[in-house]
């Protein structure tokens, strides 16, 4: 399932990425608000890197969607990007985005734009109905970034997040396709009968 978007390309991880996944998932500073711990080894992380692998265009063993970020410029890796399936039915179904980008790349719109075509491909290729993100409350920056993209503040969980020796609480957002679509332009009729 490959993509593109303005500056930027998607494309499944393979085995020959595992330096690429690891640069991401042991860099202290993008790991700093995560949901995870940064880490220290590579033996570790081979096990999360196997559950990352999308053989078809079938989720994988993380029932998610995988894309290793490139520019689209010069092929330089800049980050992970993944659409997590929560839910799914013949209806629709929930899904939520995460992105982790290198500090390189920080601060040039690439973060907005990758999350955009992760909400792109949720609705339009994987038919859900809801789309969402979360982060840590610290993290400013990620929760300005669901706010462009859309979507709307549904919560904040009370310290649900042990990092660097503290809870953090959580702040989830989401966005609805009939929100999405309509600022893109996209009438509910035409989209149903994809015209």
């Amino acid at each position: 399932m490959d993509f593109l978007s303005k500056r930027l390309k998607y494309r499944f991880f393979t085995r020959q990425d595992f330096s690429l996944f690891y640069s991401v998932f042991s860099n202290e500073q993008v790991m700093r608000y995560a949901w995870i711990d940064k880490f220290n080894n590579e033996e570790d992380i081979k096990p999360f890197f196997e559950e990352f692998l999308n053989n078809s265009d079938k989720p994988n063993k993380s029932n998610s969607y995988a894309f290793a970020v490139l520019s689209r410029e010069d092929d330089a890796f800049i980050g992970f990007a993944d659409i997590v399936l929560q839910s799914q039915n013949s209806f629709g179904g929930c899904g939520e985005i995460g992105y982790f980008l290198l500090p390189e790349y920080w601060g040039k719109g690439y973060a907005t734009e990758l999350a955009n075509a992760l909400l792109k491909v949720g609705f339009t290729k994987l038919n859900l109905h809801k789309m969402c993100a979360r982060c840590d409350s610290n993290n400013l920056k990620s929760e300005g970034i669901m706010k462009k993209t859309g979507m709307t503040k549904e919560g904040e969980l009370r310290k649900v997040r042990f990092k660097c020796g503290v809870w953090d609480d959580e702040k989830h957002y989401g966005i609805l396709l009939d929100e999405w679509k309509a600022r893109q332009g996209i009438s509910t009729l035409s989209h149903a009968l994809r015209i």
